[in-house]
């Protein structure tokens, strides 16, 4: 009885050996996969001459150069900072809700269950990619161009970008609520008016919101970077103390822009929890 056991406990083990976890056609993709990464990590450290070496070997310098000049950070100027903080914030959040009114404007527009015109919805779903897929800071450089420097700029930029993100989340969603919902009510006779307010919107509300709170966390991130190119907010401060080598007022910048983003992402994590009970 005690050999038969064996026998079959190394039958086993032997089938577990034939039984492969991944199959060879996903085992092979991925190995190509990894040396095709491989080969385009040396090509274009090669192109652009970039040396990992000399990198790490230079990190000395760096770590010198932050705790010699960045550290301790400089405390003297908290009321320029706060208020510099707050329009950063105010800045992302006019933005956004600017742009969360056009966005749904236009996703009214560019999906097929409202507007029954596939050349509209063909053109706003084409603007609305233009608009997203042309980086905010080349926006901010155009206006800074037109307008010069200021919070205008700031915050007509992240209009521009965030209404081109928010038309096409809100035209997915739009569209998902529709598959469950239009046709039943179409059938049963129900207007248009009515299948909006009673039935789209209160289906795609919960991933609206969840995607306002996004554009808010990323809106506050694009904001410090416009101020950089003079668009106003805490970013135009930190280049401010940088251009004048005021490094510990930069490094209190710096750890302010830490702590909003921190705080925002909290923030906007808990509230979608809230939203998607």
């Amino acid at each position: 009885m005690t050999d038969r056991h064996g026998e079959d406990s190394v039958k086993d083990n032997r089938i577990m050996e034939k039984i492969r976890l991944t199959s060879r056609e996903s085992f092979r993709t991925s190995v190509v996969f990894v040396i095709v990464l491989i080969l385009l990590f040396g090509l274009s450290t090669g192109f652009t001459r970039f040396n990992l070496i000399t990198a790490l070997l230079s990190q000395g310098e760096f770590w010198n150069f932050i705790f010699t000049d960045f550290v301790p950070p400089s405390m003297g100027r908290l009321e320029a900072l706060s208020r510099a903080m707050m329009q950063t914030i105010y800045m992302a959040l006019g933005a956004t809700g600017l742009s969360t009114i056009l966005g749904l404007l236009f996703s009214f527009l560019g999906t097929a269950a409202i507007t029954r015109s596939r050349v509209i919805n063909s053109l706003i779903r084409a603007f609305a990619s233009i608009l997203r897929n042309i980086p905010t800071l080349v926006w901010a450089f155009i206006l800074v161009a037109a307008f010069g420097i200021g919070t205008v700029v700031g915050v007509l930029s992240l209009i521009i970008a965030t209404t081109g993100y928010l038309t096409r989340f809100f035209i997915e969603i739009l569209d998902e609520a529709a598959e469950e919902t239009l046709e039943p009510l179409l059938a049963a006779g129900a207007g248009m008016p009515a299948i909006i307010t009673q039935a789209l919107l209160p289906a795609a509300m919960p991933g609206f919101i969840a995607w306002i709170l996004y554009c808010v966390e990323l809106n506050i991130r694009a904001s410090t970077i416009l101020g950089m190119v003079g668009a106003g907010g805490i970013g135009l401060l930190l280049m401010g103390y940088i251009k004048q080598f005021n490094y510990a007022a930069a490094s209190t910048a710096i750890l302010a822009v830490a702590v909003i983003i921190i705080g925002v992402n909290l923030l906007t994590d808990y509230l979608r929890k809230l939203i998607m009970r």
